[in-house]
C-alpha cells in the first residue's frame, strides 16, 4: 500500500522548502526595512503635506458647501410666491444640513435665526461696506468675526450674499459652519501627531485650529504673535513684514527657520480657493519627523526578528510532527468520515491499480444505493441512519476479499464497488445484503434494507473507472422497482431508455406546477340499476402543445426516482379542490371516487398524516373518496402495509384492493385487512371466458365477497356479453370501455353529477343499447 502514502523522503524535502523559504523571507524583511527607512527619510515630508492637502480640501469642501446651500436658496426666492414663505423655509434648512446655522438680516438691522431674533444695526452697514466686485455671483466667505463682531469664538466661517426679495428691498443669507467639527477628525488625527493645523485671516487671525494647536503657539489667537514668541528672527521687523506680505499670494510658499531652543521647524502658508480673507497655516517641527521614521524602522526590525524566530520555531515543530500528520492527511485524501472506511479519491486509485495487474480477472463493477433511506433517517433519526451506512461498508469487508475487492461511499447512500465476478458472487453478495439487514436490526432499525443495484461487467480493455461507473449507474437507474426488479446489468439500449427519462425528468417538476397533469375520471357502473354508482381518478400527462406522454412511460420513472408522492399527492389535492367547490355550489350531486396510491408513497412515514391534512385543509367528505392499493404493494412489507391501512380506515376512508387475483396471497391477505372493494384483475377477467375453472373461480370469489361484505367492481367491460355473464354470476358493478373512457374531470362531473343530468344520461344510456341489440 506505499503507493497510496505519503513518502518519508518527502519530509525531507519539506523541510528543506520550509528552510529555503525562511532565508528567502529573512532577506526579503531586511530589504524591506531598508526601503522602508530610505523611502520615510525621503518622502516623510511629502507624506504630510500629503494629509495636509487632504485636510485643507475637506474644509474647501465645507466653503464650498455654504455657496451651494446659499446659491439654492437663491435661486428658490426667484420662484417663491411671498417673503414669508422664504423666510420659513430658510430658517427651516438647518435639519437637513446638520452642522450648519442659517440666519438673515433686513434692512432695519434685525438678525433672525431659527432660535431667536436679535438688532444688530450696524452689521447691515458693515455688509454693505464689503466690496463684492471680485467675487463670483455675490458670494463671500468671511471669518465669524467679520460678521458677528461679539462672537467669542472665532471658530466659523460665514458664508453671506445679498438677494434682492419680491418687494424690491434686499436683505442678506448668512450660513455658518464650525471648521473645528471638520478638523477633529480623518487626516488631521495624523497632522496632529507631527504638528498643527490653522486657519486664520489675513492678519493671521486664528479663526479656528486643530486641538494641538495650543501646544505649539500657547493659545495665541493670532500666527504672527505666536511665531515671535518661538523664534528671535520674527521678531525682527524685515521679517515679519515678508512673512505678512505672503499672505498676500495665492500660491503655497514655505518658511523654514530655526527656534529659539534650536530646533528646526517648519511653515506652509496657503490660501483657501474663491473665499474671502481664509488662509491656512501648517506648522512641524522636522526633528519630529525624524523621530517617527526613527520608531517605524525600529517596528519594522522588531517585525524581521520575529518572522525568524516564529519561522525557527514552526520547521523545528513541523520536524517533530510531520511524521504523525502523515497519517492525518492520508485520512484527509482518503477516508470516508461518516463511515470509516475509504473514500471516492482512494476506489479510483485503488481500483484502476487491480485492474492494471488483475487483468485476467473478472471483474464486474456496482453502482448501489440504499431504497428509501431518506424514510430512514427521518424515521429513526440521522445517527441510526449513519450506522446503516457504516453497516454496508462493514460487511463488505466481512463477506468480501479486500485484497482484491472494495466498497466505498460516493455521497449520501450512494455506493460503489469492484467484485470478483465468480461463480460464488451471487451467494457472497446474498449474504452481504442479509448482514446489512441484520446489522440495521441491532441498531434498532426495522425497516427491510433493499438495495438498488446497477451491474457494469468490466472488459479487459477498460481504464476509465469514471465511464464504467457511469455505465453502473445508468444500469441503476433504468431500473422498474414496480414489476420487484432490484439489480439491472448494464447493455447499450439502456443508454437510449436513460435519455427518454432525462427528458422526462427534466420536465415533471415544470409540468406539475403549470398544471399539465390532468385529472381524469373513469366511470363506474351499477350494472343491475344501470346507473353511474362511481368513477376512478387517472393522471393523464397533456402538455401545452398538446402532446401526450402515456402512463405507461412516465409512472415507472415517477415510482423510480419518488416524484410519484408529489404527483399522488397533486391528484388527491385537485379532486378535495373540485369537490368542495361543488359542495360549495350546492347544484351537483355525488358520486365515489377512487384514486390510486402508489407502494412509493405508501412507505413515507408521514403517509397517513399527510394524508389527513389535505382532507382537513379542504373539508373533504371522506364517503365520496376511495384509495386504490395494488396487491403486490403487500408482498414485501406485509406487516407495515397492514399497520398503514388500518391506520387509513380510522380516518374514514373505503379502500379498495387493486388488481385482486393478480398475485397468489389475495385470499390471505384478506383476512388480516378490512377492505372495503375488491377490483377484479382484467386479465384475470379475460381468462373467465375460456376456462371452466377460471369461471367457478370467478363465482366463488363474488360469492365469499358477498358474505364477507365487500363490494366487487370488475375491470376491463367492453362487451355487452361480458355484463349479461357478470350479471348471471351475481356483480352489480363494473368498469370498462363499455361505459365509458376516462375522461376529464370537468367532462364527468358535467355529464354525470350536475343535478337532473345523471337521469338523461341515464335514459341516453339505455337508448343507445337499445340500438346496439337492434343491429
Amino acid at each position: 500500500m506505499r503507493r497510496y502514502s505519503l513518502r518519508n523522503s518527502n519530509i525531507s524535502g519539506i523541510l528543506w522548502l520550509a528552510l529555503a523559504v525562511l532565508i528567502v523571507c529573512v532577506s526579503a524583511t531586511f530589504l524591506h526595512v531598508y526601503d522602508i527607512e530610505k523611502l520615510f527619510k525621503n518622502q516623510a515630508e511629502d507624506a504630510f503635506l500629503g494629509h495636509v492637502e487632504t485636510g485643507v480640501s475637506e474644509i474647501q469642501h465645507d466653503i464650498d458647501f455654504v455657496k451651494d446651500l446659499i446659491q439654492n436658496f437663491d435661486n428658490y426666492v426667484e420662484s417663491s410666491e411671498s417673503n414669508g414663505d422664504v423666510q420659513n423655509v430658510i430658517l427651516s434648512q438647518e435639519k437637513y444640513a446638520p452642522g450648519y446655522e442659517f440666519y438673515y438680516l433686513t434692512k432695519e438691522g434685525l438678525l433672525v435665526s431659527k432660535d431667536e431674533i436679535s438688532f444688530e444695526g450696524d452689521m447691515y452697514d458693515s455688509l454693505e461696506k464689503i466690496s463684492t466686485a471680485s467675487l463670483s455671483n455675490g458670494f463671500i466667505a468671511l471669518p465669524a468675526k467679520s460678521c458677528f463682531p461679539e462672537e467669542e469664538s472665532g471658530k466659523c466661517i460665514v458664508g453671506v450674499m445679498r438677494i434682492e426679495d419680491k418687494s424690491g428691498d434686499d436683505f442678506y443669507l448668512m450660513v455658518s459652519r464650525d471648521l473645528e467639527d471638520t478638523m477633529s477628525i480623518g487626516n488631521f488625527d495624523y497632522i496632529n501627531k507631527l504638528g498643527t493645523f490653522a486657519v486664520v485671516n489675513q492678519k493671521g487671525d486664528v479663526i479656528a485650529a486643530s486641538h494641538s494647536y495650543n501646544q505649539y503657539f500657547e493659545g495665541c489667537n493670532n500666527i504672527f504673535d505666536g511665531l515671535e514668541k518661538k523664534a528671535s528672527e520674527f521678531r525682527i521687523a524685515k521679517k515679519n513684514e515678508e512673512l505678512r506680505k505672503s499672505f498676500s499670494s495665492s500660491a503655497v510658499s514655505k518658511r523654514s527657520f530655526t527656534e529659539d531652543d534650536g530646533k528646526e521647524s517648519d511653515l506652509f502658508l496657503g490660501k483657501f480657493a474663491d473665499s474671502y480673507d481664509l488662509y491656512y497655516v501648517t506648522y512641524f517641527k522636522s526633528g519630529l519627523l525624524e523621530e517617527f521614521v526613527a520608531k517605524s524602522t525600529i517596528r519594522s526590525y522588531m517585525v524581521c526578528i520575529s518572522m525568524m524566530l516564529i519561522m525557527i520555531v514552526l520547521i523545528i515543530y513541523t520536524w517533530g510532527s510531520l511524521n504523525s500528520s502523515n497519517e492525518r492527511m492520508m485520512n484527509l485524501a482518503y477516508k470516508d468520515s461518516v463511515t470509516g472506511g475509504y473514500n471516492f479519491n482512494y476506489f479510483k486509485n485503488k481500483a484502476g491499480y487491480i485492474l492494471t495487474v488483475q487483468k485476467e480477472m473478472p471483474f464486474v463493477l456496482l453502482r448501489f444505493d440504499i431504497m428509501n433511506f431518506r424514510y430512514i433517517n427521518e424515521a429513526y433519526g440521522h445517527d441510526r441512519a449513519d450506522k446503516v451506512l457504516t453497516a454496508t461498508i462493514k460487511e463488505f469487508e466481512k463477506h468480501f476479499d479486500v485484497r482484491k475487492e472494495l466498497c466505498v461511499r460516493i455521497n449520501s447512500d450512494q455506493f460503489v464497488a469492484l467484485c470478483v465476478n465468480d461463480m460464488d458472487f451471487d451467494e457472497r453478495y446474498m449474504r452481504y445484503v442479509k448482514g446489512i439487514t441484520d446489522a440495521a436490526n441491532e441498531n434498532g432499525v426495522r425497516y427491510p434494507i433493499r438495495l438498488k443495484v446497477g451491474l457494469y461487467q468490466v472488459r479487459k480493455e477498460d481504464s476509465d473507472i469514471q465511464l464504467m461507473m457511469d455505465r453502473a449507474n445508468a444500469a441503476r437507474k433504468s431500473i422498474d422497482i414496480s414489476q420487484n426488479a432490484l439489480m439491472a446489468v448494464y447493455s447499450d439500449n439502456i443508454i437510449k431508455d436513460m435519455r427518454k427519462v432525462d427528458a422526462i425528468e427534466s420536465e415533471m417538476h415544470k409540468s406539475l406546477n403549470k398544471g399539465e397533469f390532468r385529472v381524469f375520471i373513469q366511470p363506474k357502473w351499477d350494472i343491475v340499476e344501470d346507473r353511474i354508482m362511481g368513477g376512478e381518478a387517472l393522471v393523464r400527462w397533456i402538455k401545452e402543445d398538446g402532446t401526450v406522454v402515456y402512463p405507461s412511460d412516465f409512472i415507472p420513472i415517477f415510482e423510480s426516482n419518488g416524484f410519484i408522492e408529489n404527483l399522488d399527492f397533486y391528484m388527491l389535492e385537485q379532486l378535495c379542490i373540485k369537490m368542495k367547490e361543488m359542495r360549495k355550489s350546492g347544484n351537483y350531486q355525488f358520486f365515489p371516487i377512487s384514486i390510486n396510491q402508489s407502494r412509493v408513497l405508501i412507505n413515507n412515514p408521514d403517509y397517513v398524516r399527510n394524508v389527513d391534512k389535505v382532507l382537513s385543509r379542504y373539508e373533504a367528505d371522506v364517503s365520496m373518496i376511495q384509495l386504490e392499493i395494488t396487491e403486490n404493494v403487500f408482498f414485501d412489507q406485509r406487516m407495515k402495509m397492514i399497520e398503514v391501512v388500518k391506520d387509513l380506515k380510522n380516518l374514514g376512508l373505503d379502500l379498495a384492493m387493486d388488481d385482486f387475483g393478480s398475485g397468489y396471497s389475495s385470499l390471505n391477505i384478506l383476512k388480516d385487512i378490512p377492505f372495503d372493494v375488491l377490483k377484479i384483475d382484467k386479465d384475470f377477467f379475460d381468462e373467465s371466458f375460456i376456462s371452466n375453472a377460471s369461471t367457478v373461480i370467478l363465482q366463488k370469489i363474488l360469492e365469499m365477497a358477498n358474505m364477507l361484505g365487500i363490494d366487487v367492481i370488475c375491470e376491463g367491460v367492453e362487451t355487452q356479453e361480458q355484463v349479461d355473464m357478470l350479471k348471471k354470476f351475481g356483480c352489480h358493478a363494473v368498469q370498462g370501455y363499455f361505459y365509458g373512457k376516462p375522461m376529464p374531470m370537468e367532462e364527468f362531473i358535467e355529464k354525470y353529477c350536475v343535478i337532473d343530468n345523471g337521469k338523461k344520461e341515464k335514459e341516453g344510456k339505455k337508448a343507445r343499447k337499445d340500438n346496439d341489440k337492434k343491429q
